[in-house]
């Protein structure tokens, strides 16, 4: 099971030039990208960097990888070791680097390959890994024990109906391909329906006892010496008792499942079981199997009281994706060895942080990445940075709200890139329609007139706060209870008014956290924490109802560390530091819980805007500030990630594109939307205590859906996208959690949804009418989309593609994006634009009619391709030269981004256009052929428009077509967009 240097050396940059996303999983595993010869596809594309999602050994069927259950092997599902270095030696051979990402906060739990999981499980405290998880075994109703609330039903009932039974499993599911544990290695464990459990040792004495076995006597005897496990906490102190006492365990569980190879002694061990297990016709023969039950490190438990005594930090509000404690060195050191020595043998060489926001201290945890990966880095590696503190490239999968910018103290190159994003996706949202917009949704749906998006998001979050996540408040509040119980001023504050605080203190907490750690004192809080905290505390102030403000202020003063050195005991200090730490690691689930996962589900003035990292209720971006990003960012993050389509977004870059177009026309979209309306009326279903269903927010949301999403050229309805509309709509519905939730499903209401879309995706006359609408849509979306794509190709940043977004891609949430890509079909269009590129001949040849044919893709690709090439060719450019936006001038200057980049003598300049619906009337489009009078229009139309290009002047050549451009002080835009409305214009 070993892993094997690369055969070549590294010959590529220590920073990508360029990335593109591999979603990895059981269907796509790598086999089969290096059956399809995908390096060689991302070397023809121009790519950099190959970006593969998680690598580690994820829960068996895990489509995403961010569920790891073991840190110490590449997932079997996705590739055995052999196949990991074969794909390694492609990548080296076309000189491709490989991003990889991890998860440091988390692990994939409730599964029994989940390895350190179901050591915990079996032996509790006195686990070598039970420091490993965010677990709180002091919590009040537990005792010591693991709250797992999984069953269907009480747990006296699960045991009596006979689903809940104690066997023995000869297989071993911690054994893979690409380790050395003997998969005939058995266990005893506890099975209630798939759900498998580990049984202690020491609980099956009384089992055992009653098997008449000399050899299996002789175990029970060695297992009765073993300290029982209460007597071994799970201090850091205690970790070598603990690893000798699972050592001593580990070798008579081996000598039980050799003696249980014998059929007879099997057969004996059988029959105890069958006893314990107990029979239906005499409830008090449950007696042992419930005693056993109890005695275990864990308490199972009814799935409904889960939310009320959790005594575990989840990810967001899953309980099957564990905390754990990278924070201690120990913890750090074995969740990252595979990681480290596969960047030692040179096979990764870059990392992608995910939600690091969840650790105890992001900031901490990054800086000492830099330090302990900078130990492992390959004899040829050298580094591009300057600073001596982010010798490797790593980006953070970091949202940053509006407003909040990213501290160089992290380390790292930028983050991922949602808040570029956003804003380059909303620079294609015309900002002066906003008022006839905003009206526009607020009369259709009668909603959102007197409540603002803000009030929804403080009531989501608030709502997450008392349901699902209720637990993490409830622990939070007993910590500051417990630190104000020491304080003679603060003793009177009940626990009940702590969490009544705290939750509002959340609810309106502006960011997903602020980064104070145990070191920070009430001087070194910095300026950005400060404001976000005061901010939080004036809001609760002003708006929140009967808050005690002695309390508020209490609240106030340990969050920023007021204080703490005037006389307190070093108990407080510890609870107040522990608190922080707890509150911060709150504020990020309830935010994202709140806004991502229900607000935008609830909210749909422009579903576009609905992205992560992004603000629904901000109508676009102007210009202005796009420009101002740009410059900030060739400053600051000129290594940033600048994505447009990722496996975490709500709609694919095509499907806002298309949607952004909306944003041009509203009149011609309330007319549209309202017949739509009429025509669907007969479709909707009365449902008691609701009315009509849909109500008008959703049929709104399904409209916005539909002119996205549309497959491209289609009459009719397929059924593939009715079905994956249909799984996009109830994911919408239960998330926005209004008339139906995941847990609380109303049958239906969901049953009038799906009737619904059905109806009107069958409804010829419905879509018909749609159709009028659409077929101008898209090809003014496609604009958008090329656009997009060469702002996102020559902007600062370094641009990544997601799978199969090289070409048109109508993806919707999760799990629609991560669909398998078809890769022949790309290959063949590919070889096709490396024919249009050989030649100018041949690029005017196919730029002629660039719209009118381009629903298979090729010129999207064209762009994508030339300008990779250009990046490729023009590093210094790209990489670190400077960004300048051009001042565009005359009638339709709105319509125009144009801009510069620069290093030493050599510069390209860039110029694209916008609000394609302003150059011919609807109604004309809508009569016939849009794509041939766009392009002609978007020929000459541009009248007196022109860029002003600064110092930039000599010969250039077209990128797109070869063609010569002599450039001086200023030009014409219709100059420029003979052929195109979008211009890469490379000094000769």
């Amino acid at each position: 099971s070993h892993l094997s240097r690369p055969t070549q050396k590294m010959s590529f940059p220590s920073v990508p030039i360029s990335t593109y996303r591999f979603q990895f999983h059981k269907e796509f595993p790598i086999k089969e990208a290096i059956n399809q010869d995908l390096p060689k596809y991302l070397k023809d594309l121009g790519i950099s960097y190959a970006y593969s999602s998680p690598l580690l050994r994820a829960r068996p069927g895990s489509t995403h990888g961010y569920d790891v259950v073991d840190h110490e092997q590449i997932n079997p599902e996705v590739a055995t070791n052999q196949e990991f270095d074969d794909f390694s030696n492609k990548l080296r051979q076309q000189n491709l680097g490989l991003l990889l990402d991890i998860v440091p906060n988390h692990v994939g739990v409730g599964h029994p390959t989940s390895k350190w999981w179901m050591d915990v499980l079996e032996l509790g405290q006195s686990s070598p890994q039970a420091d490993h998880f965010d677990i709180n075994w002091e919590a009040i109703p537990h005792k010591g024990r693991l709250l797992l609330a999984c069953l269907g039903s009480p747990l006296g009932q699960a045991i009596e109906e006979g689903a809940l039974k104690l066997v023995w499993n000869p297989e071993n599911v911690l054994a893979s391909v690409n380790n050395d544990l003997d998969p005939k290695a058995g266990a005893f464990q506890l099975h209630y329906y798939s759900n498998v459990f580990p049984v202690d040792p020491l609980t099956l004495i009384p089992v055992l006892e009653t098997v008449q076995d000399a050899e299996i006597a002789k175990v029970v005897q060695e297992l009765k010496q073993i300290e029982p496990r209460g007597n071994v906490s799970a201090d850091a102190s205690n970790r070598q008792a603990r690893q000798t006492r699972w050592n001593k365990l580990s070798e008579l569980k081996k000598r039980l499942s050799d003696l249980l190879s014998d059929k007879s002694r099997l057969a004996a061990v059988q029959k105890a079981l069958d006893d314990v297990n107990g029979n239906k016709d005499d409830v008090k023969s449950f007696d042992r199997l419930f005693d056993i039950v109890s005695r275990q490190p864990y308490r199972l438990a009814y799935w409904k009281v889960g939310n009320d005594e959790l005594n575990y930090r989840r990810f967001f509000d899953v309980n099957e994706l564990m905390a754990i404690r990278v924070e201690d060195d120990h913890i750090f050191q074995s969740s990252h060895k595979l990681i480290f020595k596969l960047v030692n043998e040179g096979k990764v060489n870059g990392l992608r942080l995910d939600h690091p926001d969840g650790l105890f201290d992001p900031i901490g945890y990054t800086q000492k990445l830099q330090v302990e990966v900078a130990k492992h880095l390959p004899v040829d590696y050298k580094s591009k940075d300057k600073t001596g503190k982010r010798p490797f490239f790593i980006l953070i999968e970091k949202i940053l709200e509006p407003g909040e910018n990213l501290s160089t103290a992290w380390n790292v190159q930028g983050t991922v890139g949602y808040d570029y994003m956003n804003v380059l996706n909303g620079v294609f949202v015309d900002t002066e329609n906003e008022k006839v917009f905003r009206k526009l949704y607020q009369d259709f749906t009668g909603l959102f007139k007197e409540e603002t998006f803000e009030e929804l998001l403080y009531k989501s979050k608030k709502m997450m706060m008392e349901t699902s996540m209720e637990t993490e408040v409830l622990s939070l509040a007993r910590i500051l209870f417990e630190v104000a119980q020491l304080g003679r001023r603060t003793c009177d504050f009940s626990l009940k008014q702590i969490k009544g605080v705290l939750t509002e203190l959340i609810a309106y907490f502006p960011v997903y956290r602020t980064y104070i750690t145990g070191e920070t004192t009430e001087n070194s809080v910095t300026q950005t924490d400060r404001d976000f905290i005061l901010k939080t505390v004036k809001l609760v102030k002003e708006k929140s109802y009967g808050v005690d403000p002695l309390l508020l202020q209490f609240a106030e003063d340990v969050l920023l560390v007021k204080n703490e050195n005037s006389g307190k005991s070093q108990e407080e200090i510890n609870l107040r530091k522990k608190f922080r730490a707890k509150f911060q690691q709150t504020t990020g689930p309830v935010m994202a819980k709140g806004l991502e996962d229900t607000s935008f589900y609830r909210f749909f003035l422009l579903t576009s805007l609905n992205e992560v990292g992004g603000d629904p209720n901000h109508f676009g971006v102007p210009k202005e500030k796009f420009e101002e990003v740009n410059v900030s960012r060739a400053k600051e993050w000129n290594n940033a990630m600048s994505g447009t389509s990722t496996h975490d977004t709500k709609r694919s870059e095509d499907v806002r594109s298309r949607i952004n177009v909306l944003s041009e026309i509203p009149e011609i979209w309330r007319n549209f939307v309202e017949k739509l309306s009429k025509i669907a009326e007969k479709h909707k279903t009365h449902v008691d205590g609701i009315g009509n269903v849909p109500e008008s927010n959703e049929e709104y949301f399904m409209y916005q859906s539909l002119v996205g999403a549309w497959e491209l050229g289609a009459k009719t309805t397929s059924k593939d996208l009715a079905s994956r509309l249909e799984a996009y709509v109830m994911k919408s519905i239960h998330e926005a959690k209004v008339r139906t939730t995941w847990t609380l499903v109303n049958e239906p209401y969901e049953e009038a949804i799906k009737k619904f879309l059905k109806g009107i995706l069958n409804d010829s006359e419905f879509i018909k009418t749609f159709l009028e609408f659409e077929n101008v849509i898209v090809p003014l979306g496609k604009l958008n989309s090329l656009s997009q794509v060469i702002l996102k190709l020559t902007c600062p940043g370094i641009p990544d593609i997601y799978q199969g977004n090289e070409t048109w891609d109508f993806s919707l949430v999760d799990p629609d994006n991560r669909r398998l890509v078809d890769y022949p079909s790309r290959k063949k269009t590919l070889s096709d634009v490396r024919g249009f590129l050989e030649s100018p001949e041949n690029s005017a040849k196919f730029l002629q009619n660039f719209l009118e044919n381009s629903d298979d893709g090729k010129i999207k690709m064209f762009v994508t391709v030339a300008l990779l090439q250009l990046r490729n060719q023009n590093q210094d450019l790209f990489m670190d030269g400077d960004y300048t936006p051009l001042q565009v001038e005359g009638s339709h200057g709105k319509n125009v981004i144009a801009l510069s980049r620069k290093a030493g003598n050599r510069s390209v300049v860039v110029v694209v256009s916008r609000f394609f619906a302003k150059f011919v009337s609807f109604e004309k489009l809508k009569a016939g052929n849009p794509e041939s009078q766009l392009e002609s229009a978007l020929r000459s139309e541009w009248a007196d428009t022109s860029v002003t290009l600064g110092d930039v002047k000599g010969s250039h050549v077209n990128v797109f077509t070869g063609a010569s451009v002599e450039l001086n002080g200023k030009v014409s835009v219709s100059d420029l967009f003979r052929e195109i409305p979008f211009v890469v214009l490379l000094k000769k």
